[in-house]
């Protein structure tokens, strides 16, 4: 039996983890974590194959975790998919300028979720 791939979900709201959980459970070895930071001690000891990632966290931001999780040869290539209530231009221009492989827009729907963590699985080298 193949083991599961590891999605790290960070978000600083624990119902929206707790969806991630229940939503991807079934297919994938889901982690969750509160914040920026306790994903980037996480991910010191820890792998995770795709991270999902929420924008608006206190102290470090969803795009400052980009830039620096970028700088870590292991994590360089990790598909990262930016999963926030934000809208607006702005923030869609930053999010599609990132290293973000997607941004997606809560509420998620878990087909849309799904089908976007599968797709980058299969361009992931």
């Amino acid at each position: 039996m193949e083991d599961k791939k590891i999605v790290l979900a960070i978000d600083d709201n624990l119902v929206q983890l707790e969806l991630f959980q229940k939503l991807l459970s079934h297919k994938y070895d889901i982690r969750v974590v509160k914040s920026a930071s306790d994903a980037l001690h996480y991910l010191n000891t820890n792998v995770a194959n795709i991270i999902l990632l929420d924008i608006e966290m206190p102290n470090i931001t969803g795009f400052d975790f980009l830039d620096d999780i970028r700088k870590i040869p292991s994590y360089m290539n990790v598909p990262i998919i930016i999963v926030s209530g934000k809208t607006g231009q702005d923030f869609f221009d930053q999010a599609r300028s990132s290293s973000a492989f997607d941004v997606l827009t809560k509420p998620v729907t878990p087909e849309i979720l799904v089908d976007v963590i599968e797709k980058a699985f299969a361009v992931k080298v």
